[in-house]
């Protein structure tokens, strides 16, 4: 069997060699897969089913099961979708970034299951991170952003587009100084939280300080995300419980709004909600009032803080280009600093380097490393992986349980 992992520093790329395989075009390196019945398992295939599912209340990808595909963690979500695809007998199978969002027992789970395919069928890898080929795929084609293809011996992969980061020397100055914060921002105290009789979190003790930089972690499922939703969000298990954020019990007078001001927040999912052709520099000042995008004429001292940000990023030369425009790393950079542009007391990066390659993942670690060390910025990364680079002062883990996950500080 042929199998073959494709890097591409252009994602551009990517699409037109899945294009030219599905259309059944030559491809140089690819004969093999010429004329031959083809699937795809991506996270784009694996929403179709998820949207039918919604529409309809049940999917063909968990006929045996009683429970909504939407219920299942990311893990089994891609496992259920490939053996689906696997009930076609298809000649090839293309695997587009497949353990990006699992988490570690999910990949080293979800590995050893197409370890067992590899004799039945050819495989197409998509990845980006180094770690992730497989361990059987040993042909590596490499398309860099001119277009240009490169067939290499996975030996001879190194990773040498880990350019050297841009040396940063110090973040701009906070706008103004938080007035009354307490030592303790985040406290949560024996904290329980089920879904319709499913437990969530058991016992959940955990205290966030001034300053410090944490790592959240956990499977897929564990509750991190009902965590962020409690502190962040609006959800309605927060209240009721022993959850006190700057001091105060959640529900106890503050409103969202009130809490939201005291926090930057970052999440990839966030670059979807900027439709309007905002400048880079609109986008950074942003953060400084609170809204999606900018609505409102700004300030010399509000354009000299962004120049500031921008120069900090390397982006200072588009300025005045269309944020849309931006490629996913410097999209991703632009939202950190406009979350950090207040100097909030808390900073919440929910899977910043996800769907990023090596090199890109470094550039955001690199950045969120000086941030925590030159700020008095508390911040929360939450993250599946274990990021190389980033210099976290302690780590907090949710662990499943039959009765909910509990927690530990590692």
């Amino acid at each position: 069997m042929t199998h073959i992992a494709v890097y591409a520093e252009n994602y551009k790329a990517i699409a037109r060699l899945i294009s030219d395989l599905e259309n059944d075009k030559k491809v140089s390196g690819f004969e093999d897969f010429q004329y031959k019945n083809g699937e795809s398992h991506s996270e784009t295939v694996l929403q179709n089913f998820i949207k039918e599912d919604q529409k309809h209340g049940n999917s063909v990808l968990v006929q045996d099961e009683n429970r909504s595909l939407r219920t299942f963690s990311s893990g089994e979500k891609r496992k259920a979708l490939l053996e689906y695809l696997l009930k076609k007998e298809p000649d090839y199978l293309i695997l587009d970034d497949p353990f990006d969002c699992l988490d570690v027992q999910s990949v080293v789970n979800f590995k050893q299951r197409l370890t067992e395919l590899e004799s039945d069928f050819s495989m197409v890898q998509i990845f980006r991170r180094k770690e992730d080929i497989l361990p059987f795929i040993d042909t590596i084609l490499v398309l860099d952003k001119d277009g240009n293809s490169n067939f290499i011996n996975k030996n001879d992969f190194v990773d040498n587009r880990q350019e050297i980061l841009n040396k940063i020397e110090t973040i701009p100055p906070a706008p103004k100084v938080f007035e009354d914060i307490p030592e303790s921002l985040i406290c949560l105290e024996n904290v329980n939280v089920s879904y319709e009789d499913r437990p969530i979190l058991k016992n959940i003790n955990w205290k966030v300080k001034r300053g410090e930089f944490w790592k959240l972690t956990g499977p897929n499922g564990s509750g991190k995300t009902t965590i962020l939703s409690m502190v962040y969000g609006d959800n309605p298990k927060a209240y009721g419980v022993d959850l006190f954020l700057f001091g105060k019990k959640k529900g106890s007078g503050e409103s969202v709004w009130d809490i939201k001001k005291k926090i930057g927040y970052f999440s990839p999912a966030l670059t979807e909600l900027f439709n309007r052709r905002n400048t880079l520099e609109d986008m950074v000042i942003s953060g400084l009032v609170d809204s999606v995008g900018l609505y409102q004429k700004t300030t010399d001292k509000q354009k000299v803080l962004a120049k500031q940000w921008l120069e900090l990023l390397g982006l200072q030369e588009k300025a005045k280009k269309v944020f849309n425009d931006l490629p996913n790393l410097e999209k991703r950079m632009v939202l950190i600093a406009r979350a950090m542009i207040k100097h909030p007391p808390l900073l919440i990066l929910d899977e910043p380097s996800t769907a990023l390659d090596d090199k890109s993942a470094l550039k955001i670690t690199n950045l969120i490393n000086h941030i925590a060390a030159q700020s008095d910025t508390a911040i929360i990364y939450v993250s599946h992986r274990r990021e190389k680079g980033l210099n976290p002062d302690f780590e907090y883990e949710l662990i499943p349980t039959e009765e909910g996950s509990e927690g530990r500080q590692v």
